[in-house]
């Protein structure tokens, strides 16, 4: 079965955002071996490649169609257990966000999540995620 363009971009979009943590992650504490992330939920230290997800902090809705599915604040390193045995701990993760963002850009991400859509983008925005992947290698 191929995979679809949303698939696609989706792929190359978690690898982008768990290499973009785990690259935050290093700069924060240097004297940690490279590869290891914080879940954005429960605070474990993980490998960035093999125990982690990346997590949405607005789900991708009914039918898949968040408009902010692919906005790069509403998605962060989070542990496979808080992702999907804990269906993203989604009240710690509200706090997470107004701690990184603030209300500001929550409220933003509540707005778009309702009033955009990546309909007739996907494949632009695969392309982009697999170019930044790469940059960030």
């Amino acid at each position: 079965m191929a995979k679809t363009a949303k698939k696609t971009a989706w792929e190359w979009c978690s690898k982008y955002i768990r290499l973009r943590d785990a690259i935050e992650y290093q700069e924060k504490h240097p004297d940690v071996p490279f590869g290891y992330v914080q879940c954005c939920t429960c605070n474990h230290i993980i490998e960035y490649n093999r125990n982690c997800d990346a997590g949405h902090y607005i789900s991708k809705g009914s039918g898949g169609g968040s408009g902010v599915y692919f906005d790069e604040r509403n998605i962060h390193a989070q542990c496979k257990s808080c992702n999907g045995f804990h269906q993203g701990r989604q009240v710690v993760y509200h706090q997470f966000m107004l701690e990184k963002y603030g209300q500001k850009v929550v409220d933003e991400l509540e707005f778009l999540d309702k009033n955009q859509s990546y309909h007739g983008k996907i494949v632009g925005i695969g392309l982009m995620y697999k170019q930044m992947l790469e940059e960030l290698k």
